[in-house]
């Protein structure tokens, strides 16, 4: 009994000594390692299918099992540690990898570099610049409000209330019900840059003159001139005693400057909810007059729908406490988009969302 314990203890140090004999080796062999390469093969010879342990560990079977105890937990420790090493060396690894990347990219600030061809303004960006001058030399200012809006500012002050019909022309983007602080005032991103002006009336003083243009969603079937996501410009009068044919001056000065003196306005009649009277401003197209064969923007028609103008209904100006007999409001709209497709030549507004480089790169 006495020479088979004695066996056993010699077989169990020798054991041991094999493990700790391996965890010296590991040691030894990860020092010398430097890429992902000869890491995986370290890994694979010390830990994977074939791995060292595995040869000194087909004797266990002949240990007590007090032994066997033993040697599994000091084999299980070696183990932990060979994998904790393998994860610091990849980390090592990679952290190398990136101090000589940073190395071989290091880039001298101090020296002088070409600015030529470095960005461009987006087509819009031109047109919304342009437009603000030639409003700004006209004595207008520039105004604006986050792009989610509340239901009251966006549709209900604007006389379009919960049962209207009108609210059907607009497909909205609702915000989550959650998100709603107030349940009969539902949050929404703005169909339209209107609620910008009943805004500025509630907090300006009389007389007004601001323009607003800005981003505005809501679902339109998309064609050559509608998107879903568009940029809308508004603008607004509020003094005494101004008339339809003020509105009609300004929109002509402003239209020749922005697409050139020969642009000819045609004015429809038309019907808006918050509006009497009210137009829609067609512009002879632009683009017809070097690709009139093929022309998607006014659908050869050689006029395109452009602008839409109004004198304000004298409810929505009582609302916003101002005295209709008193002073008068005219406004319009006109899609930014559309202008900078006519300014450009370009033959549909859609290409100005899908990030063409080529196309900005004209400009």
């Amino acid at each position: 009994m006495f020479k088979k314990q004695l066996i056993f203890k010699k077989l169990q140090s020798k054991m041991i000594n094999k493990i700790k004999k391996l965890q010296e080796n590991f040691i030894k062999s990860i020092k010398l390692v430097n890429t992902y390469e000869e890491l995986k093969h370290i890994e694979s010879d010390f830990l994977w299918k074939n791995w060292q342990l595995k040869e000194i560990l087909k004797w266990i079977k002949d240990l007590s099992n007090e032994d066997k105890k033993i040697i599994w937990v000091e084999a299980n420790n070696v183990k932990i540690f060979i994998e904790n090493q393998i994860k610091e060396k990849e980390i090592e690894i990679e952290n190398n990898q990136y101090i000589k990347l940073d190395e071989e990219e290091k880039i001298d600030v101090t020296l002088n570099y070409s600015s030529d061809n470095l960005w461009h303004y987006h087509p819009i960006s031109i047109t919304s610049k342009l437009i603000e001058d030639i409003f700004i030399s006209l004595w207008f200012k520039v105004e604006d409000w986050p792009q989610i809006e509340d239901e009251l500012h966006n549709f209900d002050k604007l006389n379009i209330p919960d049962n209207h019909p009108a609210r059907d022309v607009w497909d909205t983007f609702w915000i989550d019900e959650t998100l709603n602080k107030d349940e009969n005032n539902r949050n929404l991103l703005r169909t339209h840059t209107s609620p910008v002006q009943i805004r500025t009336m509630l907090k300006w003083e009389l007389p007004i003159k601001i323009i607003v243009p800005w981003r505005v969603f809501r679902y339109e079937q998309e064609d050559a001139r509608h998107t879903c996501n568009f940029y809308q410009l508004e603008w607004l009068v509020v003094w005494k005693w101004v008339t339809f044919g003020d509105l009609k001056w300004t929109l002509n000065t402003v239209m020749k400057k922005l697409l050139w003196e020969k642009t000819e306005l045609r004015f429809r009649p038309s019907i808006f909810p918050f509006t009497e009277p009210s137009a829609e401003i067609d512009i002879t197209c632009q683009i017809c007059s070097w690709k009139w064969w093929d022309c998607r923007m006014c659908s050869w028609s050689w006029w395109v729908e452009l602008l839409w103008a109004w004198m304000v209904h004298p409810t929505v100006l009582e609302w916003v406490n101002i005295d209709p007999l008193e002073y008068s409001w005219f406004a319009f709209g006109m899609w930014i988009d559309r202008i900078a497709a006519q300014r450009f030549w370009v033959s549909s507004s859609r290409m100005f969302y899908q990030s063409k480089i080529k196309l900005n790169e004209q400009f």
